[in-house]
């Protein structure tokens, strides 16, 4: 095996620093280092509920809540419930009564644009960075 010249040497260092480089100048976010808003947790993140009528509710991601939204059936959706619950820094749908369980059954969400949704009930519980993405959803 060939050994290592002081230009290989020197090319390998300058790729790492370049590396290192781009993983702060885009706030390491995509190697998972922070979270969205450049901290090292989860404080700005916040977990957007909407139904089928539309804006259900809004907590923040390091909160330890759960509730309940309930689906009126029509004759386009089925008449039930999801119970979400925000635990952890992550957030799930723990339960609900739909006929396929999809919802139930996908990885708790813990990064921004994350979803989870339930179409049978018509709900979609998704992670946003801050206030401001969870007012464009209202």
């Amino acid at each position: 095996m060939p050994k290592l010249k002081t230009g290989d040497c020197v090319l390998i260092v300058l790729a790492l620093v370049a590396c290192l480089v781009a993983a702060v100048w885009f706030g390491g976010q995509g190697l998972g280092f922070w979270g969205a808003d450049g901290s090292a947790d989860d404080a700005g993140l916040i977990v957007v509920a909407q139904s089928r009528n539309g804006f259900y509710r809004a907590d923040p991601l390091n909160s330890d809540v759960t509730y309940t939204v309930e689906a009126a059936g029509d004759a386009s959706a089925e008449h039930g419930y999801n119970t979400v619950r925000i635990h952890d820094g992550v957030a799930e749908v723990a339960e609900a009564d739909c006929s396929n369980q999809i919802c139930v059954e996908h990885d708790p969400i813990s990064q921004p644009g994350e979803q989870i949704v339930c179409l049978p009930h018509g709900l979609v519980v998704e992670v946003v960075a801050d206030e401001e993405d969870a007012a464009e959803l209202v």
